[in-house]
């Protein structure tokens, strides 16, 4: 019977393993500097602004702020340490230090071709708030804001991207303060299949029974 257990738990374990995500994924946490990240504002020709880093304060450490006022986007170029992006999850920590109100979407871009995500509501409650979406072709699509070359899908879009970022619909025009940002990057889905976990636990139920009759 133990070895019955043995070869059952490896089973479970293997395929748990390989039902989720063999990529790598890369957080970036701002806990030494602003990491190459800038605030852009204004709409037709932004005004470019190194982020200004805070060593204190995030969620947790260090993290990013700049005047939300007019807010265009808050990007990178220096992309290479996200890698391959294709099947992760996106996500960034979020606050608004004031009363503004607007909209945000994450965004991925390469040689001038850019998707973007659906929008998500900015409040200004001073909390720091998470968001995640998956990045594949049902939540990104390509961004109708201004010209794309049309050259690259989204796949060779995050296979490598050379500008990553959150954009804001519309300009963040309410209030004076700060839009802060922390730990931007990619995390792997579910690696445990909720199928799987029942699977196992099913296995080991019946052989928990038949110990008890035998």
């Amino acid at each position: 019977m133990r070895k019955i257990l043995v070869a059952l738990l490896v089973i479970v374990s293997f395929w748990a393993a390989g039902s989720g995500q063999a990529a790598a994924s890369f957080v970036e946490t701002f806990d030494t500097n602003n990491a190459n990240w800038n605030y852009g504002y204004g709409v037709n020709f932004p005004v470019v602004n190194p982020a200004t880093w805070v060593a204190r304060g995030g969620n947790p450490g260090g993290y990013n702020t700049g005047a939300s006022q007019n807010l265009y986007a808050v990007w990178t170029y220096d992309t290479a340490p996200y890698g391959n992006m294709n099947g992760l999850n996106l996500t960034i920590d979020t606050r608004v230090t004031a009363g503004e109100q607007g909209t945000a979407q994450f965004y991925v871009g390469k040689g001038g071709d850019f998707y973007v995500d659906g929008t998500w509501a900015i409040g200004g409650d001073g909390n720091w708030t998470t968001h995640t979406v998956a990045l594949n072709a049902t939540n990104f699509v390509p961004w109708t804001g201004g010209p794309n070359n049309n050259i690259y899908t989204l796949a060779q879009v995050l296979s490598a991207p050379d500008d990553i970022g959150i954009f804001f619909g519309g300009n963040i025009v309410s209030g004076t303060g700060n839009f802060d940002v922390d730990n931007y990057g990619t995390v792997n889905p579910t690696q445990i299949p909720t199928t799987s976990l029942l699977f196992g636990s099913g296995l080991l139920g019946l052989i928990g029974i038949r110990r008890r009759l035998s």
